[in-house]
């Protein structure tokens, strides 16, 4: 199957958006996902993917730790802060308010979920994690999604 009608048939399936967050050597790191899901409840268990080219990468690897916040209806801002490459990644902390904690938790987002690396691998061109959660925490209000090559919203 070639790139763009694979591109087309999984952009009818609407997913939620996230920013999946991380702190390295005292220094926050976050990206615009929709690759994320639930894997197993017991444990509590989650997989997101990243290009393998993004430098993040090295700092989620380092740092074996993630922060996924579910954004909410009003929060496109930040979807495409976090989702440029133009932006570096002090310039996309400085379009949100941040919950108090060790990682990045962004204010305003439906929730989120803390966790610990478990592993990761190469996968085409991108790299899986997957991740045990430690916390997390949900919060009213409609998601944000994504779908049609376009932000959607409910209702």
């Amino acid at each position: 199957m070639n790139t763009h009608e694979f591109r087309a048939v999984c952009g009818q399936f609407a997913t939620g958006i996230t920013v999946i967050t991380t702190t390295h050597q005292e220094k926050h790191y976050g990206f615009t996902a929709n690759s994320f899901t639930s894997v197993s409840l017991e444990p509590p268990v989650v997989l997101f993917c990243l290009k393998t080219v993004s430098e993040t990468n090295k700092a989620f690897q380092a740092s074996k730790r993630f922060a996924i916040n579910i954004l909410s209806v009003d929060q496109e801002v930040v979807s495409n802060a976090f989702a440029s490459s133009k932006n570096s990644q002090e310039v996309r902390f400085e379009q949100v308010e941040r919950l108090p904690h060790a990682l990045p938790l962004i204010q305003g987002s439906l929730g989120y979920l803390v966790g610990d690396i478990l592993k990761y691998e190469e996968i085409g061109d991108h790299i899986v994690y997957y991740g045990q959660v430690i916390e997390g925490k949900h919060f009213e209000g409609n998601p944000l999604l994504y779908a049609k090559g376009r932000y959607q919203r409910l209702g």
